[in-house]
């Protein structure tokens, strides 16, 4: 029965809130809330629980206003490309939150309207869950994990791909005359002809080698370039690069077959991948299972069931608060 009362609090907070509401809906709220204490007190708690998560969320659009300035300074492409694969429009965001619902406003604008500047600026990008393979005029292949974006500027010296958003994996056609630069925010890499995948996320990049060697470094200066052959993974960020790690570029790269793999990683990372899928934001409610660990493989193609599987394998549950969120937490925390 509380949990029951708990849910109809939640679901008239989010209509009354929802810019939708009319007048009678206030009326029946009224008469649901004077039905019984326990509904006044539960409406009570998820009214404190949104003030509390206020500061949080005050703190994502400070947090992505600097990011914004910061990405405003990168020198912009100038040549768009010749492709053989045609332009395409990618996925639609959900823009639609609860309107003054300032949490639900704050996770659309961390995981929807930063991208979707990138996405309008782009030259091919996909939506949440998709991925798409494309092919450029010399030959290059490129695939697209979900929510990414890039620009294509090719010129008779040299070929260069700007990954403004997510992940791509890209199969490069050999031409020494004419390298081939992945560039982010943090860093470049250049190579003549090889495969690897670059995984641009908040704060930093990460370049997974499969074939062959690439260098990686900073933009001004490629005189402290790493060099990274197959099996090896680096991360740049605006400090300088980390350490040079051995990992499985064949778990890395599953992504590309439409799996998700974890291996002993724990619960807080496997929600941030996860998050890359969903269309809304999944966030841990309680700090104390963070650090639960998981392993397993999982079907991109129902990132729905991944959520259910976690629950039921590490004993949580998940609350939907309007297809913005989905709060997780482990019941008696």
């Amino acid at each position: 029965m509380e949990e029951t009362i708990s849910n109809e609090a939640i679901e008239w907070f989010s209509k009354l809130h929802s810019g939708d509401a009319v007048p009678e809906d206030f009326v029946h709220f009224e008469e649901w809330r004077q039905l019984n204490p326990s509904h006044a007190e539960a409406y009570a708690d998820v009214e404190r629980f949104w003030a509390w998560l206020d500061t949080p969320a005050k703190r994502v659009f400070e947090r992505e206003d600097a990011q914004s300035a910061a990405s405003a300074q990168i020198t912009a492409l100038t040549r768009k490309p010749a492709l053989s694969a045609p332009r395409f429009a990618g996925g639609r965001t959900r823009r639609r939150a609860l309107a003054g619902f300032s949490l639900a406003a704050a996770v659309l604008m961390f995981t929807c309207l930063p991208g979707f500047f990138h996405f309008w600026n782009s030259d091919y990008h996909t939506g949440w869950g998709e991925r798409r393979e494309l092919v450029t005029e010399d030959g290059s292949r490129i695939t697209l994990n979900t929510h990414s974006a890039i620009s294509v500027a090719f010129s008779s010296q040299q070929r260069v791909i700007k990954l403004s958003e997510g992940e791509a994996y890209f199969q490069v056609a050999h031409n020494s005359a004419r390298p081939f630069l992945v560039v982010t925010d943090y860093g470049v890499t250049q190579v003549t002809g090889t495969a690897f995948d670059v995984y641009k996320q908040s704060g930093q990049m990460t370049v997974t080698v499969s074939e062959g060697k690439v260098k990686v470094y900073r933009e001004g200066a490629r005189g402290q370039a790493i060099e990274l052959t197959a099996g090896l993974q680096t991360t740049l960020n605006m400090y300088g690069a980390g350490p040079v790690l051995h990992t499985d570029a064949r778990q890395v790269s599953a992504w590309k077959n439409g799996l998700l793999v974890f291996n002993q990683q724990s619960l807080a990372s496997v929600v941030t991948e996860l998050n890359r899928y969903f269309p809304g934001k999944i966030m841990i409610a309680d700090p104390r299972i963070r650090q639960r660990i998981v392993s397993g493989a999982f079907d991109l193609a129902y990132p729905q069931d991944i959520l259910s599987a976690l629950e039921k394998n590490l004993e949580l549950r998940s609350l939907s608060i309007s297809r913005a969120l989905t709060m997780l937490y482990q019941p008696g925390f």
